[in-house]
């Protein structure tokens, strides 16, 4: 779909946003940190608005109360001492009647706009919903939230989706997470098993083992409030192995992974060593980390074959699409 979009118009809308940067930088003297909220906001909403305009299919949007914070629990989604809910930036797509739902989390530092060369593409399949995580690159932001402990992680971003999973009714979808949303969907789909039918983690963190070589990426993430949660983690002995294990794991999962992708997918050869539950790990050419941008028709067959158990009257007999790697 965005295939559409000429390298002029993409060239104009860089440049433009260079233009309006600059322009802004010499008409505010704030410090940035001031300026965040009240600007920002705006520009991630037109841009989301920009990104959803090119797809075909026709939508909902919405935004889901998850109230205030878990029930029965003193614990925010945002430290403070305020009972004011919160909302969780929801978008549905139309589908054929019966289609298997398809829940759709995105990264660090995205939201589900990041998704938008895919929409279309899955939505022929799946009802497809995608969620801007609380704390993400759009209304909600966390900033500087996060404290010392995993019960507060996980009241964030896991009991905060099943908030928003009760709110929205569903039950036995397929979740499907990219990167620190991989992390989320896998804890989640822990916690919570009963709901989810099958797990699609696209290179997620904390399943693969750090590479070599850190990419700019990852270490301005791991010198994010993100990034310094997932070091908690791992100094806490909560390591990928101990993520999946076979005495957890519940739910049947794929593992998808760009060629090029940094997250290395070998992490999730050991973990499937020890796991009891069907699992299978697809590579995609021509794609890095963010593989359902870099390569979307690979994306589509691999999140296709991945879920055709509920796409196929006869999945037994099918093939691995061309060009893809079965690791």
């Amino acid at each position: 779909m965005a295939e559409e979009i000429s390298s002029s118009s993409a060239a104009s809308t860089t440049a433009a946003a260079t233009t309006t940067t600059r322009t802004t930088a010499k008409r505010s003297l704030w410090p940035s940190v001031l300026r965040w909220i009240p600007s920002s906001t705006d520009h991630i909403i037109a841009s989301e608005k920009r990104l959803l305009s090119l797809v075909k299919t026709p939508y909902t949007q919405e935004q889901v109360n998850i109230g205030s914070g878990p029930p029965g629990s003193k614990v925010r989604w945002f430290r403070s001492a305020s009972d004011e809910p919160r909302f969780i930036n929801t978008v549905t797509f139309d589908s054929k009647e019966d289609s298997p739902t398809l829940v759709m989390v995105h990264g660090y530092g995205a939201s589900q706009g990041f998704f938008f060369r895919n929409f279309d593409a899955l939505a022929k399949h799946f009802r497809v919903i995608a969620i801007d995580q609380i704390g993400g690159q759009r209304l909600d932001r966390l900033q500087n939230e996060i404290s010392d402990c995993q019960a507060k992680t996980e009241a964030w971003f896991i009991d905060s989706f099943e908030e928003w999973r009760k709110a929205k009714n569903l039950s036995n979808f397929i979740l499907l997470g990219h990167s620190f949303g991989g992390y989320v969907a896998a804890k989640y789909a822990l916690k919570h098993p009963e709901h989810v039918q099958h797990l699609v983690l696209v290179g997620p963190a904390g399943v693969s083992s750090e590479p070599e070589q850190k990419s700019e990426w990852l270490t301005r993430f791991q010198a994010s409030w993100k990034g310094i949660v997932m070091n908690h983690l791992w100094e806490s002995n909560f390591t990928p192995q101990k993520v999946v294990s076979a005495s957890q794991w519940k739910v049947p999962t794929t593992f998808i992974y760009g060629f090029q992708d940094w997250m290395n997918y070998q992490g999730a050869q050991e973990a499937r060593k020890q796991m009891k539950v069907p699992c299978e790990i697809i590579r995609v050419p021509q794609a890095g980390h963010f593989v359902f941008v870099d390569d979307p028709s690979g994306f589509h067959a691999a999140v296709l074959n991945a879920c055709r158990r509920y796409l196929s009257p006869d999945p037994d007999n099918y093939s691995l699409p061309e060009g893809l790697t079965s690791a």
